[in-house]
Order: structure tokens, then sequence, then C-alpha cells
């Protein structure tokens, strides 16, 4: 089981659309990427680490995705996503204990770039081509969209509201206080 996804976002959101993205889509390109990810790690259990290069912002900047374990983080314009990622691995490894005591596989470095690779292989985190991790993502679609759960599954509010809660929404639809 991977405890932490660092994935380097720009590079994943090429791989996954090739030539798709463009100034004007970027932002819907993005947010579509980290639903993705929120999804795939909500389901596994893990946390995840999404990291974009900026050319903006003169410090680092992190926003963490409401109720999910899902984080994204803007590098600076001063520093490239690949030190970012770099950092928290390192971060990461030595949160879990000693680089040479944790187990290979619990923190996964999903990028293309080399020298990030690299990095990760050095501090014990493992690493999985952007590809790989989409294969991953499409094998989980897959098994979400074919699961026999999805014909049981409550898509009406009234089934994930508490009673109380219901109550109110019905007295405010009708007009009443």
């Amino acid at each position: 089981m991977v405890d932490l996804y660092i994935i380097d976002g720009y590079n994943l959101m090429h791989t996954l659309e090739p030539g798709k993205v463009t100034a004007a889509n970027l932002e819907e390109k993005r947010l579509s990427l980290i639903e993705q990810v929120i999804n795939f790690v909500g389901a596994s259990g893990g946390e995840a680490v999404v990291v974009f290069d900026s050319s903006v912002s003169g410090k680092e900047t992190v926003s963490q995705m409401r109720g999910a374990p899902v984080s994204v983080r803007f590098a600076s314009r001063n520093e490239s996503a690949d030190i970012v990622i770099g950092r928290l691995v390192q971060e990461a490894l030595k949160k879990n204990g000693k680089a040479g005591d944790d187990k290979p596989g619990r923190i996964m470095v999903v990028s293309a770039d080399w020298e990030v690779q690299r990095g990760s292989l050095r501090g014990r985190a493992s690493r999985l081509p952007p590809r790989h991790f989409i294969a991953e993502l499409k094998k989980f679609e897959k098994g979400v969209a074919n699961s026999s759960e999805m014909d049981r599954m409550h898509w009406k509010i009234e089934h994930k509201v508490d009673v109380e809660t219901l109550k109110k929404l019905e007295r405010m639809r009708r007009g009443l206080k």
C-alpha cells in the first residue's frame, strides 16, 4: 500500500493529454487532474501532494483540498516543482523514520523527470512513471464503473444527509420556519 503519492502535476497532466493543454484551458485541465487524483487516492486510503511549477508567486503556496487527503502545491517562481518534490520526499522519509529503515513503496513519486526519479530512488521512495500512474487511474475508474455497487449507490441528497438536516431542508423548501 502506498501511503503518500508525490506527483509532478504538469508532468502527469501533459502525459495524460499530450498536446491538449493550452493557456486557455490550463486551469480546467489542472482541476480535472486534481479531481482524478482525489478520487483515486480517496479510494486507496493514501494521501497525495500534487506539485506544479509557478511563474507567478515569489513564494511556494499550499492548498489542502477540503474533505480529501490531497494537497496542491505551487512552487515559487524561484524554484522548480522538481526541487519541491525532492524536499517533500526527504520530509516524508524523515517523518516515517530513517531513509534506510523505510519500506519501499510507502512513498511513491510520480514523475517522468529522470533527476526526480533518481533522487527518489536514492531516498528509498519508489518511482512511478506518469504513464503507469495513468494506467492505474484508468484501471481504478473502470473498476468503479463496472462495480456491482454502482447500482446500489445512493445518488439522492436524502441518502447522504442526516434526518434532522433533511427535515430542515424540507421546511425551507415549503417556506416554513
